[in-house]
Order: structure tokens, then sequence, then C-alpha cells
């Protein structure tokens, strides 16, 4: 059992996010989780979302990625953060660092080696320039 208590807004996330990945997710739903779900979220269910990201499945991860893409806050820029260095999935890495690069937030020099580890794992035809502009930004700094 968890340390969080019963959390009406954290389980509106997880009912959007769905049980599996055949749970009904559109282009839409991301948009909708950031503007009805996240823009609710309070210090304690932004650290619950920390703490709890990378025990979930790769479709939560991507799911939960791409919507906070779509939030851009400072919490949410955090966790894509987490998701490029810590996720174990690449597609998960992948998504957060489009995210990142459309959010067009600073990225940190330590994120530079995780950014070519996904880079160096991704099949060439398949480098969109996201990647390699994320790069660039955290060489740069």
């Amino acid at each position: 059992m968890s340390n969080f208590e019963k959390d009406e807004t954290y389980e509106k996330l997880c009912t959007w996010i769905g049980d599996s990945e055949d749970s009904n997710w559109t282009e839409y739903t991301t948009e909708l989780v950031a503007k009805t779900v996240l823009i609710d979220f309070t210090k304690q269910q932004w650290d619950r979302l920390t703490t709890e990201i990378l025990s979930k499945p790769e479709y939560w991860q991507q799911r939960c990625a791409v919507s906070l893409g779509e939030d851009r806050t400072e919490r949410s820029i955090e966790i894509l953060k987490l998701l490029l260095s810590e996720s174990n999935y690449r597609d998960v890495k992948t998504i957060a660092i489009y995210e990142l690069d459309w959010a067009e937030v600073p990225i940190e020099k330590k994120y530079a080696t995780f950014i070519k580890e996904v880079i160096k794992n991704t099949p060439h035809d398949e480098i969109e320039p996201e990647l390699n502009n994320l790069l660039i930004k955290a060489e740069s700094t």
C-alpha cells in the first residue's frame, strides 16, 4: 500500500490514462488531462506522480509524458526530465525529448548523455529533428 491517501484528483489522472494499453486514448485526451486534471494538482499530487511514474507501465508513462508536455508547468518539465533520464523505455525517453524540445525550456548539460543514448538506440531513419535540437540545447548550456 502506498503512503498516499486516496486522492480524487490523482485518481482522475489514473482513470484518464487508463488501466491498460487498450483503454480509450486519443490525441485530444492529452489536452483534456492537462487542462482538467494537471491544472488542479497540488504539491502532494505532483510529489506522488514523481514518486510513482517510473513504476508505471510503458503506455502509462507515454500517455503521462504527452499530457505533461501539454501542461508545460515547472513540475511537468521536472517529471519529463525524470522520464528522459530514468525511464526504462526508449519510446518514453523519446517522447520526453519531443515534449521538452517543443516546450522550449532550458535543458541542463547533464541531460545530453541521455539524449545521445536515445539517438544511438534509434534507427537512423527514425531520428527526428527534435532529438538533435534538444541535444544541441543541452550541449550549449
